[in-house]
């Protein structure tokens, strides 16, 4: 779920062309706080990110723990 932002926002920065073959929740936030000043869209951005980031962890963590449960998280 996390991409590298320096590695997107350089290869594409504002061209439009390849931004929708190329486009990750890093660059959505940043071009939204950098271009409209949508303070909500970003926030949004990055909450949406941190919890279903979050959501897959425990999810793959109570998958783990069926199967072996010496090397789950917790």
């Amino acid at each position: 779920m996390r991409g590298e932002f320096d590695m997107f926002y350089q290869l594409i920065g504002n061209n439009g062309i390849l931004m929708d073959a190329t486009d990750i929740i890093d660059t959505l936030v940043f071009r939204s706080l950098v271009v409209s000043q949508d303070f909500g869209m970003a926030s949004a951005g990055g909450l949406y990110q941190s919890v279903l980031c979050f959501v897959i962890i425990v999810i793959a963590n109570g998958l783990v723990k069926r199967y072996d449960r010496d090397n789950a998280l917790f």
